[in-house]
Order: C-alpha cells, then structure tokens, then sequence
C-alpha cells in the first residue's frame, strides 16, 4: 500500500468532521418545523397551518442540502483515505466551493487545492 502524506491525511479527516457536522446541521433544520409546528400550532392564529407549511418546506430543502454536503464530504473522506484518484478530484471541487465561506473556508480551500495540486500528492494517487 502506498503511503498517504500527512497533509492528505489531515484533509480526509477534515472531510470526516465537516461531513459529521453537516449531518447535525440537517438534523436540527429537519425538526425545526416540529418545534415550530409546536409553538404556532396552540396558538389559534388563523394563518399557523401556512406558517407551519412554509417551514416544512423550507427546513426540507436546506435539510437536503446539507444532507448532500454531508454525503459529499463523507465520500471524498473516505477516497482520500482510500487514495482514490476520484476523491483527489472531488476534493478539489469541494475546495474550489469553499472558498466562497469568507475567511475561514477561503484560507481551508485554498490550503486543500495547494496541498492537492502538488506533483508528489498526484503521485500519491496514480495507480
């Protein structure tokens, strides 16, 4: 087996944590039109059924999103792991989003594409 560098290493654990993360995100955004449905539902307010609706929609979609980056994340992790050729890439373009998340996640993406557009981390994942 290949040796995987430690920079490649600390990235797929960083994957791991962010992808663990984003699940706990989705968790909260998918019972919070529980919590709201609880609040406004006792209320006798005419408009609780739309109020409720709205975030159940809402809390669906940005739940899902986060479900995908937490899937995204937890597989690129575990390519990067495995050292995947496929996971370099898919690193790379998660990277590439990341650095729109002003300043924390630009100086990250930019610490990942670096790492990762190195010629000696290309050799760690040719086959």
């Amino acid at each position: 087996m290949k040796t995987r560098s430690d920079g490649t290493t600390l990235i797929a654990l960083y994957h791991f944590i962010s992808g663990f993360l984003s699940l706990l995100g989705m968790c909260g955004l998918f019972s919070m039109p529980l919590i709201v449905g609880l609040a406004v539902g006792g209320s006798g307010e005419p408009d609780a059924g739309a109020v409720i609706a709205i975030n159940v929609v809402i809390g669906l979609l940005v739940g899902g999103l986060f479900l995908l980056i937490a899937l995204a994340n937890l597989i690129v992790g575990w390519g990067l792991w495995r050292q995947r050729g496929w996971a370099r890439t898919g690193a790379l373009a998660l990277a590439f989003l990341r650095l729109i998340n002003i300043p924390l996640g630009t100086i990250i993406g930019g610490l990942i594409i670096w790492h990762l557009l190195r010629d000696e981390v290309k050799a760690e994942f040719s086959d």
